[in-house]
């Protein structure tokens, strides 16, 4: 992501537009290849833009789409969504996570590692995704933004082996 991206996604928060209004906006966009492409395009007129953001757009975006348009950044809009979304869950007290693992959890074992994560990372709310790896062998993997807690067999087995050919 670069850093215009992160800072338009900052500045999305900042207006206050509210997160439903976001992702109606992220759906609009994901409906079709060409929406995109048009309000990007140097070839499609600034009145011709604005007109097409007007009538498919909520009125609580319309301009924060307009400037993002007159700049010719529009293929900058998953970047920006995923900059609002981190943005909104840091100053929401909003946890991220993502737990890969072999045999799916129980619910019990969903909230424990939620108030786990949660209690470590002092966050109110964890939002924890699911993935199925049958390659761990057993246990699981935690991921939280570039951090990773592995208690998996197969990342004790790789870190067994590193041990012993470290010699």
């Amino acid at each position: 992501m670069t850093q215009t991206a992160s800072n338009y996604g900052t500045v999305l928060f900042e207006l206050g537009v509210k997160k439903e209004i976001v992702e109606k906006t992220k759906e609009i966009f994901s409906l079709t290849e060409e929406l995109p492409k048009m309000l990007q395009s140097p070839i499609v007129s600034k009145d011709a833009k604005h007109r097409l953001i007007e009538d498919i757009f909520p009125e609580e975006i319309r301009n924060f789409l307009k400037v993002v348009s007159d700049h010719q950044e529009m293929d900058l809009m998953d970047d920006i969504f995923v900059a609002y979304k981190k943005t909104y869950d840091e100053n929401h007290g909003i946890l991220c996570a993502e737990m890969s693992y072999v045999m799916e959890p129980d619910a019990k074992q969903v909230e424990q590692m939620k108030a786990y994560l949660a209690n470590k990372y002092g966050k109110q709310t964890v939002e924890l995704s699911m993935v199925e790896d049958k390659s761990l062998i057993g246990g699981f993997v935690l991921r939280v933004g570039d951090k990773e807690e592995d208690y998996s067999m197969k990342g004790r087995l790789d870190r067994l082996e590193k041990r012993l050919t470290w010699r």
